[in-house]
């Protein structure tokens, strides 16, 4: 029975142990099986343990996706700790605020980030030790005495729009999310994924913690900025799938060679962690027609899956995110509670096992979200005649022009309707007379000509007057966060 983390290792061990569970792509490539990953869990957990963590006491993991990273994931679960993957990708006052926070105990770092680790511990008196010596003994049993629905990890949100809350997740949120992952998709013991995202994003830990469950293998690829090398380590090992957010596909479509290939191998594509805006998506399918793309919805509060669209709608409803996955209820409801009816627009409810056990330190905002056991998403959307889910903005989002609410997706996604227009980004401006007016960012694809007039032209016959752009800016990149989401914060600065 897997009821802890550490049991999805244990478990593949057993059923699987020949099997290759990661293989770590680059110059040297390294692969472990399943009962060799088993060994290493083991011998880490013991290490932890006999270091002195307690049950319920935190690890910060810093780290860029490894098999020794993955390893203490399950290790810490195993030692009835709590595991704290840190964003490698923030500067060292921002790993430092959230060591802080959550008051880890003990740190891990990956062999790039030793001089981060010396100035975190420094600055994090909660610190007791930072694991070094892998290879220590194993502990003959486990050390936990923690149940099933105990923090097993506090993973930080992004933080696009506001300051970045620790979500609390169980062993049974991530278990029972993982189990729903596998349904959907069929997954099986033959199963790989190229995985570029980094695992102290849920969406890249879910990868692991799926494919896992059912025997298969993670190719771990951090080499993202150069996405030819990414393809040709999709064709070497194999690998059956391949995900990433709307940023990954639009530089895999227009920065690499993927259009000239076959990736005989890969049998689907997934998107998740932002919206895909649908000239991406159909160029997609467009490119590979013989894969499959499962466009999925989600968030970290819900371990982090809660839709998918079945890629058979793919094409007819290329803006859908689709139903509930197994094992979770969604449901559109207005502002005083009741279901809306079809077409009409409301917030994006949620309940399961998956939901989130709270914020860490924070029982504030976990009310404002957690109502009676049921995630307030915070994201507005419509439900078809057929039951599908369609996202049209995000509560908080919106941005007020005069007495008109404004919302910021829908110009977006008029502004990628323009064929020369990659990505756009509207956000709210002071105005001396409106008191916000909009403003737009936006990046070209590879070769399109258009300059401010063209743009300003595009808008004028498709957007009313109070919502036609003050400004529009023409970059060269759209300011991404390590999550390869756009960075708002960043533009609201420009």
């Amino acid at each position: 029975m897997i009821a802890y983390l550490d049991d999805i290792v244990s478990n593949a061990a057993k059923r699987y142990p020949h099997n290759i569970a990661i293989i770590e792509a680059g110059r040297r490539t390294k692969s472990v099986t399943y009962k060799e990953l088993e060994r290493r869990v083991i011998a880490l957990s013991g290490y932890l343990v006999r270091k002195g963590l307690r049950k319920g006491e935190r690890v910060g993991i810093l780290s860029k996706n490894s098999i020794t990273s993955a390893a203490l994931y399950f290790a810490v679960s195993r030692a009835g700790g709590i595991i704290i993957p840190l964003n490698h990708a923030l500067d060292p006052s921002g790993i430092i605020e959230r060591a802080n926070h959550c008051a880890i105990s003990a740190l891990y770092a990956g062999k790039e980030f030793k001089k981060q680790a010396k100035e975190i511990a420094d600055n994090v008196k909660s610190v007791r030790f930072v694991v070094k010596n892998i290879g220590y003994p194993a502990a003959l049993k486990k050390a936990r005495e923690t149940s099933t629905g105990s923090p097993v990890s506090i993973i930080y949100t992004s933080g696009t729009t506001g300051e970045p809350l620790g979500v609390t997740l169980s062993h049974k949120n991530l278990i029972s999310n993982s189990l729903s992952i596998v349904k959907y998709l069929n997954l099986t013991s033959r199963d790989s994924v190229c995985c570029v995202l980094p695992f102290y994003y849920i969406y890249g830990l879910s990868l692991l913690f799926s494919y896992f469950l059912a025997g298969g293998t993670i190719v771990i690829n951090n080499r993202f900025m150069y996405p030819n090398l990414v393809l040709d380590s999709i064709d070497k090992y194999k690998a059956t799938a391949f995900a990433g957010v709307s940023s990954h596909y639009a530089i895999m479509l227009y920065m690499s060679t993927l259009k000239k290939r076959r990736l005989r191998g890969l049998k689907y594509f997934m998107q998740a962690g932002d919206k895909m805006p649908p000239h991406i998506t159909m160029e997609l399918t467009e490119a590979l027609p013989d894969k499959k793309l499962y466009i999925m919805y989600g968030q970290t509060e819900a371990s982090p899956r809660l839709t998918y669209l079945n890629p058979d709608l793919v094409k007819r409803k290329p803006d859908s995110i689709g139903r509930a996955i197994p094992g979770v209820e969604i449901k559109v409801v207005n502002k005083q509670g009741a279901e809306c009816r079809a077409g009409q627009e409301g917030e994006i409810v949620a309940s399961g096992d998956n939901i989130m056990l709270g914020y860490w330190n924070n029982d504030s905002e976990t009310a404002k979200v957690i109502k009676k056991r049921r995630l307030y998403t915070g994201d507005i959307a419509f439900k078809d005649s057929d039951g599908d889910l369609f996202i049209v903005g995000r509560k908080k989002d919106f941005i007020k022009v005069g007495a008109n609410r404004i919302n910021p997706l829908k110009i977006e996604q008029l502004m990628t309707e323009d064929s020369r227009i990659m990505e756009a980004a509207a956000i709210g401006v002071p105005d001396r007379v409106l008191g916000t007016r909009i403003k737009i960012f936006v990046t070209l694809v590879p070769g399109g000509k258009a300059g401010h007039k063209d743009i300003i032209r595009f808008c004028s016959g498709r957007l009313p007057s109070y919502v036609r752009p003050c400004d529009i800016t023409i970059l060269k990149a759209m300011p991404k966060n390590s999550y390869g989401k756009i960075d708002r914060k960043k533009l609201e600065a420009m």
